[in-house]
């Protein structure tokens, strides 16, 4: 869901934002996954928990129109404003393509690997096309470069998760380095709350 935020104070560290389907989302600053304190008028996205506030808020960056285009199609195929827990593995892809630079906050197994699961299957898909086109692995090239960002994103929010940093990935560059990375990608959420927000389930 996207918003537009209509106040927070910084004594009571609450807010309330105006969402895209005129309804007001109340939120508290623990939600808040910008560097910055919220500020009026910023433009948001953001989840609804089951009892109507407002969750995991990240600033909208101003958009090209190519980029809000394609925005609204993965809305097409995708709902991100029901509950998490009636996501399916379409909907977590489509919440970390949305987050595609978003390495601040934390993520949760789900939303990591349904990402690597459908990444895995989209780069199968492809590689068999270019088989077929036998334009030698190209859009298998395109498709790795076009899921870069978003991967080394959400492996960033998952490590914030078990309470480390997102600058372990630098890990994968030694050949041993990914078991211990996949250990900590299949660990599970850290209870308390950390640096980098609140647990996320």
């Amino acid at each position: 869901m996207k918003g537009q935020i209509l106040d927070f104070s910084i004594q009571t560290n609450t807010g309330i934002i105006s969402g895209d389907d005129q309804n007001r989302y109340h939120f508290t600053g623990a939600e808040w996954r910008g560097q910055r304190p919220p500020s009026r008028g910023e433009h948001v996205d953001f989840n609804i928990d089951t009892a109507g506030n407002a969750t995991d808020i990240y600033i909208v960056v101003d958009q090209n129109p190519i980029i809000q285009n394609l925005s609204q199609q993965l809305d097409k195929i995708s709902n991100l404003n029901q509950s998490e827990e009636q996501f399916n593995m379409i909907d977590w892809f489509v919440k970390c393509l949305k987050n595609y630079v978003t390495f601040e906050g934390r993520a949760r197994r789900k939303e990591f690997w349904f990402f690597v699961l459908v990444s895995f299957i989209l780069g199968i898909i492809v590689q068999m096309i270019d088989a077929i086109l036998g334009t030698h692995q190209t859009l298998n090239g395109l498709l790795n470069l076009a899921l870069l960002l978003p991967s080394l994103a959400v492996g960033s929010r998952r490590l914030h998760d078990t309470n480390r940093s997102g600058w372990w990935q630098l890990l994968i560059l030694t050949v041993i380095g990914i078991i211990p990375l996949i250990i900590w990608w299949a660990s599970d959420t850290k209870r308390e709350n950390n640096q980098w927000g609140q647990p996320a389930k």
